[in-house]
C-alpha cells in the first residue's frame, strides 16, 4: 500500500477546522516488476486476465481496456471470458521459452502476445477505443481470443485446438462482429459512417452471412487497424458490425451468444434466424430493417 500525499493543510471557516490526511491506496496498476522469459517487465495480475508490458503506461492501457472487454464478453456471450495472460511487446522477434508459456497454461491461462502496430496512432478524437488511452490496441485482438476459447468451451473436448481450428467454425462477418463489438466497446460512429457512405457497395445480407474469408486474414478486420485494411474488408467489417448492432438493439445483447451458439452446432441459417424474436426471419425483410436502421439510426 502507498499513501496518497495530500498537503495537511488547514482552514477556518466560520470557526470550523477541516484537516487534511493522508489517505492509503492501493498500488498504482504497472507499478509492479517482474521477470519474464529473463526480461524485466511490468506486470498487473488479477483472476480474469493478466497484462505484462514494457512500461506502467502500456499496462494501464492494457488493463482499462481488458477490463471493459471482459465485461462486454459477459454482457454478450452470458458467461465469462477465457483466462488471458496478454504479453504487450514492440517487437515480434522476442521469443518464449517452453517453461514460461506452460507455466501459464498450467495457472489455466491463454497467452495472447502483442506486438504493437506500426501504422497504429492514438487518435486525436477519443471515442469507445481511447477509454484507456489506446497507446496499446488490445481489446480487439483479446475479443478474438475469447471467441475462439468460448467455442472451445462449448465443444466436445478434443485435445489442445488452436485459435485457427476453433475461429473458422464463425463466418467472417460474425468474427468481425465481435471484434468491433466487444472489441470497440459500442460505439458505432466510424462504422455507421463508413457504412452509410459506401452504401451502394454493400453487400446483400444472404451473401454477407454465408461469405468464407480465412481466419489467417482476421486481423484486418480489427478496428484498430482500419487505416490498413483495404475497402473490400473494410466495408466487411463495417457491414458486420452495423448489423450486429442492430440485432443487439432489438434482441438484447445476449442475442450474439445465442448465434455463436448456433453456428457451433452446425445449424443452418433459417434456423440461426429463427431465434429472433423481435426481427423477420426472412432475409428480404430482415435486409429492408437493417438498411431503414442504418440510414436512420444516430450515430
Amino acid at each position: 500500500m502507498r499513501f496518497l500525499l495530500v498537503l495537511g493543510a488547514v482552514f477556518t471557516v466560520s470557526g470550523c477546522r477541516f484537516w487534511y490526511k493522508p489517505v492509503k491506496v492501493a498500488s498504482a496498476i504497472g507499478e509492479e516488476r517482474t521477470v519474464l522469459a529473463g526480461d524485466s517487465v511490468r506486470v498487473h495480475r488479477e483472476d480474469r486476465f493478466e497484462v505484462y508490458g514494457p512500461n506502467p503506461e502500456a499496462v494501464y492501457d492494457g488493463y482499462e481496456q481488458l477490463n471493459r472487454a471482459y465485461r462486454e464478453f459477459e454482457r454478450h456471450f452470458s458467461t465469462p471470458g477465457a483466462r488471458l495472460a496478454v504479453i504487450l511487446s514492440a517487437d515480434s522477434t522476442v521469443g518464449f521459452d517452453v517453461g514460461t508459456l506452460r507455466g501459464f497454461r498450467d495457472r489455466g491461462f491463454t497467452v495472447v502476445r502483442y506486438v504493437h502496430p506500426r501504422s497504429y496512432r492514438s487518435p486525436t478524437r477519443y471515442g469507445a477505443l481511447g477509454y484507456g488511452g489506446v497507446i496499446w490496441p488490445v481489446a480487439p485482438t483479446a475479443a478474438r481470443v475469447m471467441l475462439a476459447r468460448f467455442a472451445d468451451a462449448q465443444l466436445e473436448p478434443d485435445g489442445v485446438r488452436p485459435d485457427t481450428a476453433l475461429l473458422v467454425k464463425y463466418p467472417v462477418w460474425f468474427r468481425a462482429a465481435v471484434m468491433h463489438l466487444i472489441g470497440e466497446g459500442g460505439l458505432p460512429a466510424n462504422d455507421l459512417d463508413y457504412a452509410r457512405e459506401k452504401r451502394n457497395l454493400l453487400l446483400p445480407l444472404r451473401n454477407l452471412l454465408t461469405l468464407v474469408r480465412p481466419v489467417s486474414a482476421d486481423s484486418l478486420l480489427d478496428p484498430s487497424r482500419r487505416s490498413d485494411a483495404d475497402e473490400t474488408t473494410r466495408i466487411i467489417g463495417a457491414q458486420a458490425s452495423t448489423f450486429a448492432r442492430f440485432l443487439v438493439e432489438r434482441e438484447g445483447p445476449a442475442i450474439l451468444g445465442v448465434i455463436a451458439r448456433g453456428y457451433l452446432a452446425n445449424r443452418p441459417l433459417n434456423d440461426v434466424l429463427g431465434e429472433l424474436r423481435n426481427s423477420p426471419h426472412s432475409l428480404p425483410e430482415l435486409q429492408q430493417r437493417w438498411r431503414y436502421w442504418l440510414d436512420t439510426r444516430e450515430n
